[in-house]
């Protein structure tokens, strides 16, 4: 037979227990209705209590640039591969560079042979001087007795006026030679102040061009950015980065955030599945505009503060990696504190602000 199922007496309803799904539903409700509250403030005003800063792991960085337009004809490096001070990284060929060496070359070259003839030319003078100033004074004494004899009648006055062209020209002579080694005694230090800059100017330009290697200015890894071999380069372009060992964290401090950091305090910093502590070296006196990839539209900044975290020295973290903070809650940067460290902190924030 079929069963027949007991209805519930209506004059005794109200003294019936409930079911206890009904007592858990309204828990569940319950726990929802506060996890949303907790979502919601969290997201009104989490930023002000709780630490949650964008940061990026920054390294000293030094640039290898283009110092004359040319084409990198090889790359020795790849993107972060290990490079010491002075290895060659990079071959740029410089037709212009080359030109303008062979042209001081040549006008080095010039200089050069123009200063061997002008002393070769002095040498000579000061060779000759001896015989024209003795040239000189013999035709000045053969005038003197000239005139006597002529004076005398003994000669003619046709030999009287030899006596005086021969004296005339070994003067002139005289007179030429002295004049040219004065003359060429001023030109030398000229072309030799000429020649030495000629070629100080040659030694610039092979000290510049290096025979077109482009050399690693520090020890450190080399960056993302690496020409290809072919490319086209202009002065001031850049060619590769090199980024020092030591590595530090600067973050964006949110500016609703209500507790400052100190220096000192201990931090955890987080990015994708690598982890480390850091140390909060400094707050720095300056302002920056969030990077594009941190900004969210949900998120609007304009400018927030820079603060300086030390890495500890063993990390997984590349050098521009975007990183997030965290490890603060109300002023507690509780990472490797003791409770009683954390509490007598807090007391002591809460009354320097009140």
């Amino acid at each position: 037979m079929k069963r027949i199922r007991t209805l519930t007496r209506v004059d005794t309803l109200g003294s019936e227990q409930r079911a206890s799904p009904v007592l858990w539903g309204r828990r569940i409700y319950l726990g929802i209705l506060v996890g949303l509250l907790l979502l919601g403030l969290n997201w009104a005003i989490g930023d002000a209590l709780i630490l949650r800063a964008d940061g990026l792991v920054v390294a000293e960085r030094s640039v290898s640039g283009a110092v004359y337009p040319g084409r990198v004809s090889r790359v020795l490096v790849q993107e972060g591969q290990r490079v010491l001070a002075g290895d060659v990284v990079v071959e740029v060929e410089s037709v212009d560079i080359l030109r303008d060496l062979a042209q001081v070359s040549a006008q080095n070259a010039d200089l050069a042979l123009r200063e061997v003839q002008l002393r070769s030319r002095l040498a000579a003078i000061d060779a000759l001087l001896p015989l024209a100033e003795r040239h000189a004074r013999e035709s000045s004494s053969a005038i003197g007795q000239m005139d006597r004899l002529s004076n005398a009648g003994l000669i003619s006055a046709q030999r009287r006026d030899q006596a005086l062209g021969s004296g005339f020209e070994a003067a002139s002579r005289l007179s030429g030679l002295r004049s040219e080694a004065a003359l060429l005694a001023t030109e030398l230090p000229v072309l030799g102040r000429a020649r030495a800059e000629s070629g100080e100017r040659l030694r610039q330009l092979k000290a510049v061009y290096d025979q077109g290697m482009i050399r690693a200015p520090r020890d450190g890894t080399a960056g993302p950015r690496v020409p290809a071999p072919g490319q086209v380069v202009k002065v001031g372009d850049e060619l590769l980065q090199v980024f020092g060992d030591e590595t530090s964290v600067i973050a964006y401090l949110p500016d609703i955030y209500l507790f400052a950091l100190e220096p000192g305090d201990r931090v955890e910093l987080s990015g994708g599945a690598a982890r480390a502590q850091g140390v909060v070296e400094a707050l720095l006196g300056v302002t920056d505009a969030l990077p594009p990839e941190f900004q969210s539209m949900f998120r609007p900044r304009d400018r927030s503060r820079l603060v300086r975290i030390r890495l500890d020295r063993k990390n997984d973290f590349a050098v521009t990696q975007k990183l997030q903070v965290r490890g603060c809650a109300l002023g507690w940067c509780w990472k490797s504190q003791p409770v009683t460290e954390m509490m007598s902190g807090l007391w002591h924030r809460m009354v320097a602000r009140s």
